[in-house]
């Protein structure tokens, strides 16, 4: 009898052994699915954060370049008033220089008013330029 009560303990044991050990084992892959989940939440919390990294980035660049084309065209209407002026200037040291009949005179004149007209219309549209040049910088 001590004998077979010997053998029911160990046998038990034994039992009860193998199933803590099959816990165990289950418990550290729970543990690794875990972790296997919480790494793809984080690659995936990753993935976004750079993804609106670049979406910013491409904002940026295209403000720049927005920037960069409104100021090359402030340049080019600066260069094309300085030119009209130059013009007008040559014009009017002509009508100074020259003795010419009433007719060459009012010609002149009405070419004198038509580069003025130009040069008028090109400050207008260097100052529409510059003002949307400080709402693009103002914007962002």
């Amino acid at each position: 009898m001590k004998f077979t009560i010997r053998l029911l303990i160990i046998i038990s044991l034994i039992f009860s052994s193998q199933s803590f050990f099959a816990q165990e084992n289950n418990s550290s892959s729970e543990k690794a699915v875990q972790e296997s989940k919480n790494s793809s939440e984080h690659e995936k919390k990753l993935n976004d954060e750079q993804n609106k990294i670049n979406k910013d980035q491409k904002r940026i660049d295209k403000h720049q370049r927005e920037l960069k084309k409104t100021e090359k065209s402030i340049e080019k209407t600066q260069k094309k008033i300085e030119k009209g002026k130059a013009e007008k200037q040559k014009t009017a040291s002509k009508n100074e220089k020259n003795t010419n009949s009433e007719e060459e005179i009012q010609k002149q004149k009405i070419k004198s008013t038509k580069q003025q007209l130009a040069i008028d219309e090109l400050e207008l549209k260097l100052l529409e330029q510059q003002k949307e040049l400080d709402n693009l910088r103002t914007s962002y």
